[in-house]
């Protein structure tokens, strides 16, 4: 389908707009801005388009715009966040008697559409941030965007990617709550992490896991996975592994050995499930070491 597009610009004169044009290089290697602005749209600001390649994410500081995406409606108030696909459908305004003031960013390259699906996985484009507008981590990285862009040089490109890569991880961050620090992260999550440390040769599950520290095993699936980034079990298998891999490389002993070391009885078991977190058979592991 071809691209298409309607708009009225009716944004105010002390708004700002870059349009580059990155040369293939640029797209080849890196996260690359296609336009990037500061806007304070007046009523009856709009934009109506399809089949754009490239991805948007608008975030707003003050006034009110809304966004119509996938067939829902999303009203946008200061400290709301959204990104999207433009090759899908999209038709965003103001719909605020003052301008709606937004910072914006098109951009591509790299891993942008991988970080889009991790970041749309809950099928939502909108997020609300915590902290004030101007002081938000999402805002200050566009403003050093929007900074770079007035002088540019040779570097420009790779510090454009830089903070583009930033960005994208800032955004999946705070719309999933994973901008904590260590001190919040509870101490049962610790403790039983640092259990798993020390007992990754056991045979462990879930059940027995939730009985050992007294707690419901769905709420330590969900919150250790939040705080620790996998399941139990998932990170159990991942310290199996790591200390698999340690073996068939730095030691003489059999696979069947291995398996056994590290908890699992069976080597058949070991050797498909050492496949398919590492992408090669045991024995192709040991070769390249």
């Amino acid at each position: 389908m071809p691209y298409w597009e309607k708009a009225n610009h009716s944004w105010t004169k002390d708004s700002t707009r870059y349009i580059l044009t990155p040369s293939q290089k640029t797209r080849d290697l890196f996260y690359y801005i296609q336009e990037i602005g500061h806007f304070k749209a007046e009523q009856p600001y709009y934009t109506e388009r399809e089949n754009l390649p490239s991805f948007l994410m608008k975030f707003t500081l003050s006034g009110q715009g809304l966004l119509r995406y996938h067939g829902k409606d999303y009203v946008l108030r200061a400290g709301d966040v959204f990104f999207i696909d433009c090759d899908h459908y999209q038709h965003y305004q103001t719909i605020s008697d003052c301008p709606w003031e937004m910072v914006w960013v098109h951009f591509s390259g790299s891993k942008t559409a991988r970080l889009f699906q991790e970041y749309f996985r809950d099928k939502s484009p909108v997020f609300h941030t915590k902290s004030a507008p101007h002081d938000n981590t999402i805002n200050l990285i566009l403003e050093r965007l929007l900074n770079l862009q007035t002088a540019p040089n040779a570097k420009t490109d790779y510090q454009n990617s830089i903070l583009l890569h930033e960005l994208l991880n800032e955004l999946i961050l705070q719309k999933y709550q994973l901008d904590f620090t260590d001190e919040e992260i509870p101490p049962y999550v610790i403790d039983l992490k640092n259990y798993l440390d020390e007992h990754f040769k056991s045979t462990l599950t879930l059940e027995t896991l939730s009985h050992h520290f007294h707690l419901n095993k769905y709420q330590l699936n969900k919150e250790f996975s939040k705080y620790i980034g996998a399941p139990p079990i998932d990170y159990l298998i991942s310290k199996k592994m790591s200390h698999a891999k340690d073996l068939l490389r730095y030691s003489k002993k059999s696979i069947k050995e291995i398996a056994i070391d590290i908890g699992i009885e069976n080597a058949a078991y070991f050797s498909r499930l050492f496949k398919k977190k590492t992408g090669l058979t045991a024995s192709d592991y040991r070769k390249i070491g």
